[in-house]
């Protein structure tokens, strides 16, 4: 049966107005994260993610009708964001653990997931207490699983490289710890943030404890 010429020019502005839309959201979800980093979560409102976004407020409640379902969508495209590029770079690593390593080091100072404003959204909402619950709800078993998954790591090269003296927990903990350190870098010192530096401090810290793998 014939399609008639109507329907496919529909069904065409169907598809790009859904289009427009995803974009749209992604615009309002960017000046969002920026209202954040420069306001903080208390103090964001959906007037000034508006006008950073050269919107109208009407268009930030059509996509967002309440500022804690806008918040929300702010912490769970920066968590899927980091979430992706961390599942990536240990795929991308073939099941080599010094190269599953080497790669998420290299992933957690990846601007694209941890730019100024980025880092600055995880603290705000760690940082408040009423958001800590949420927080913890919707980014707590992502970071047990970034935990875990370097605690695995760990206890392969161990088993590999015999490094028996070595307890893979407290190997793990501290190698998160340090990134985590590292990360109130970001916070402190923006743009000016030396992310070079930060993955050789990282990696140096892993030649110390696996010095048969990262020497």
């Amino acid at each position: 049966m014939a399609r008639h010429p109507q329907s496919a020019a529909l069904k065409l502005r169907i598809v790009r107005g859904g289009a427009g839309t995803l974009a749209r959201r992604d615009e309002i979800l960017a000046a969002a994260i920026r209202v954040i980093a420069r306001d903080g979560l208390s103090q964001t409102t959906l007037e000034k993610v508006a006008e950073l976004a050269g919107i109208s407020p009407g268009t930030v409640t059509f996509h967002f009708a309440k500022k804690d379902a806008l918040l929300l969508a702010v912490l769970d495209r920066v968590s899927d964001e980091f979430e992706r590029a961390r599942r990536a770079a240990i795929t991308g690593a073939g099941g080599d653990p010094v190269a599953a390593l080497g790669a998420l080091v290299a992933a957690t100072f990846d601007p694209a997931v941890s730019d100024p404003d980025r880092v600055a959204v995880w603290y705000a909402f760690w940082g408040e207490a009423n958001a800590r619950r949420i927080y913890l709800d919707r980014v707590g078993s992502l970071d047990k699983s970034n935990l875990a998954d370097l605690l695995g790591l760990c206890r392969q090269l161990i088993d590999e490289g015999g490094y028996a003296h070595l307890d893979a927990e407290a190997v793990a903990i501290a190698l998160a710890g340090l990134i985590e350190y590292l990360w109130q870098g970001i916070l402190v010192d923006g743009p000016r943030f030396d992310r070079r530096a930060a993955i050789r401090q990282a990696r140096a810290y892993l030649s110390v404890v696996f010095p048969r793998h990262f020497g």
